[in-house]
């Protein structure tokens, strides 16, 4: 049996477009189709409730900066505290970061309890264990990245992913009770 020739055309032309599509399948499309990952990403974001009759509390989390350059993280702000700033811990001292603290290429910052850490001073409200915190670190390349941070009590464990020695970090937004407006639960 021998086929019209618009049929064996056609054919054909089906066969040629069904292999050239699986061919281009196969093939990354380019830059846009290779899956990337965030240049930087925080993880284990927590905050540590005041201790009374203190009004100030801790912020810990880790950054990975996942490029091939180094970053620094510039600043945290929050609505939780008037005030926050990057510290580090200079053989027992708590010493203020004001140019920031390094993130290396390919590498972590941690920030951890006793050790480099976000103070957040002057608190604005009552900060309870349950409630979550909004912190806002700028990096010098990175941008921006806003994180939820929950608030645990003073003395508890850290949670559950929160790095190596409980990491402290970077400000907090307001506190805000569960159920009231901006709440995290």
């Amino acid at each position: 049996m021998r086929l019209p020739m618009p049929a064996a055309v056609a054919g054909f032309a089906v066969a040629a477009l069904g292999a050239a599509g699986l061919i281009r399948a196969a093939v990354p499309a380019g830059p846009a189709a290779v899956r990337s990952v965030a240049p930087i990403t925080v993880t284990g974001a927590f905050v540590r409730a005041p201790a009374p009759p203190t009004q100030q509390a801790a912020a810990y989390f880790t950054v990975h900066n996942n490029t091939g350059s180094a970053d620094r993280l510039i600043a945290v702000v929050t609505g939780a505290a008037r005030e926050s700033m990057l510290h580090e811990d200079d053989e027992g001292r708590m010493v203020p970061l004001p140019s920031g603290a390094i993130v290396p290429a390919h590498g972590t910052l941690v920030l951890t309890a006793g050790q480099d850490h976000v103070m957040l001073e002057q608190l604005v409200g009552t900060m309870r264990a349950g409630q979550s915190v909004r912190l806002s670190l700028t990096f010098q390349h990175g941008g921006t990245i806003d994180v939820s941070a929950p608030v645990i009590a003073p003395g508890a464990a850290a949670p559950t992913g929160a790095g190596a020695a409980a990491p402290t970090g970077a400000g907090a937004a307001a506190p805000t009770a569960p159920g009231s407006p901006g709440a995290s639960d």
